[in-house]
């Protein structure tokens, strides 16, 4: 179904649309619910091949009602989501009218938004989702009318997991499993049906024998019975050989199954070989949406000892370049400007490869040491959310720790903050800052940063210390100090 079919039908008489207009022919193949305070909380879900970009969100911004900024940064982590658009209820009674800054936003992105009724308590979520989802599972058998549309909209997708997000929508519009595989029997992409099976059928995949010839083969998995198939994909001029292997609680017919190699075939043909044998993006996407059985096992593939303390290094592309490093015993992934590294923290000196004088890379992050993959999303979503306010906040480095980052999440606006302002004139600030935060409380650096005597920073020291009542010898003082520091350079610009 696509968004002109998704009008007409009844629980959703009187809708329009009122941004996205040129996305109306966007097929829809799933549909869900979205009430959030703060967009932080939404912004943490995973990114990597599980959003189609068909997905419609129904919402009425009841906890951001009256606050737009809010409505743009959710709409802004829905597009970073890859999602379709917002249906948005009760407008006129929860959220008082539509911003125009968000109907604007929503033409920008490309993303549709469709009024419901306005002034209208009536009107419930699950009428439309009910409607919806049964409009599509009717349309499951009619997959061959539709492979010109799906391909369309795969064809679309946003780089660079195109292809793993493609079986996200062949595996969310059949309710199917689906696994792709090399000739060597290994699983190289997958998306499961749900997804919390993935790992038992990855299990059930290495004890059983691929049978090509055999068609929906019962698998008894968990005392529940799912239909196993295998097709060989025709790929003649790709330099190694692949396969299809599908699951499903229904069996598969004839026609759906070539419906879905079709797909799968072509897919793969107009976005490349490379993002299957590609170890690195498999690897981290595995990281990102919790699947860390995958993620162990190319662990290991790649010598990878995931019983070993890990660590997690990103270096920042100051251009768009090829890999440039050759990388022993490591798993590495270039992601547009960025290319994240796992080793082992045993591996001798792993970072001495990369220089902070390359012109063509910087070593942006390390991590603090990680007892196996699990924690590997959150250092990553770390970085996300504050290497650019780390930037802000300590301009002079050019490589950060985990607890820079943590020492900046953990500073908020609601922190209790002694107010410098009050007791320090800008330049007693500055120089605090700078020796605090860019020198590592050194005096020398400090005196070379501003061009100032070595005398002259102990002077503006004491001085600071006397006005704030504070010894800066003193750890706790000195704790206290450098987080109102991290406070005043992280929202002087922003009061």
């Amino acid at each position: 179904m696509n968004i002109q079919d998704m009008l007409k039908l009844p629980s959703m008489k009187g809708a329009e649309i009122i941004a996205g207009k040129e996305q109306r022919h966007r097929l829809v193949t799933t549909i869900s619910v979205l009430e959030v305070s703060e967009p932080e909380l939404y912004s943490q879900m995973p990114l990597k091949g599980e959003y189609s970009g068909n997905e419609l969100v129904l919402t009425s911004f009841a906890q951001i009602a009256m606050d737009v900024e809010k409505q743009l940064e959710i709409i802004a982590i829905l597009h970073q989501h890859s999602q379709l658009g917002i249906v948005l209820y009760y407008v006129g009674l929860i959220i008082p009218q539509v911003s125009e800054k968000v109907i604007a936003k929503m033409n920008e992105l490309g993303m549709v938004l469709i009024l419901m009724p306005m002034n209208r308590m009536d009107l419930r979520y699950s009428e439309v989702i009910s409607e919806v989802l049964s409009y599509i599972n009717e349309e499951e058998e009619e997959l061959d009318q539709q492979k010109t549309i799906l391909l369309e909209t795969i064809r679309q997708l946003p780089a660079p997991h195109q292809i793993e997000t493609g079986l996200s929508i062949l595996s969310d519009k059949l309710k199917c499993s689906l696994f792709i595989m090399s000739d060597e029997n290994e699983v190289l992409l997958s998306k499961a049906w749900p997804r919390s099976l993935d790992s038992a059928l990855r299990q059930a995949i290495a004890r059983r024998e691929i049978n090509i010839a055999k068609k929906n083969d019962p698998v008894e998995l968990n005392q529940v019975i799912h239909f196993q198939t295998a097709l060989s994909l025709e790929l003649p001029t790709l330099s190694h050989s692949y396969f299809l292997t599908l699951f499903r609680k229904k069996p598969l017919t004839e026609n759906q199954l070539a419906g879905i190699q079709t797909i799968v075939e072509k897919t793969i043909k107009y976005f490349g070989e490379e993002q299957l044998l590609n170890t690195g993006q498999q690897f981290f996407a595995a990281c990102q949406t919790g699947d860390f059985y995958t993620a162990a096992m190319l662990a290991q593939k790649a010598g990878i000892d995931v019983e070993e303390p890990l660590i997690l290094y990103c270096l920042q592309r100051k251009e768009e370049t090829a890999a440039i490093f050759s990388y022993q015993k490591l798993i590495s992934y270039k992601e547009r400007n960025r290319e994240w590294i796992v080793g082992n923290k045993k591996a001798k000196s792993v970072h001495p490869v990369f220089s902070l004088d390359d012109p063509i890379a910087d070593l942006l992050f390390i991590s603090k040491e990680l007892s196996g993959v699990t924690g590997i999303a959150q250092q990553m979503k770390l970085i996300e959310d504050h290497i650019q306010e780390a930037k802000q906040v300590f301009p002079k480095k050019t490589c950060f720790y985990a607890e820079d980052l943590y020492l900046l999440e953990d500073v908020t606006r609601e922190t209790d903050s002694i107010s410098l302002e009050r007791y320090l004139d800008n330049e007693l600030l500055e120089t605090l800052a700078v020796y605090f935060l860019d020198c590592n409380e050194s005096i020398k650096d400090t005196s070379d940063l501003l061009f100032l005597h070595n005398n002259t920073i102990k002077y503006r020291l004491k001085r600071a210390q006397e006005r704030l009542e504070l010894s800066f010898s003193q750890t706790a003082s000195r704790y206290i100090l450098i987080k109102n520091l991290i406070y005043y350079r992280k929202y002087r610009d922003k009061h």
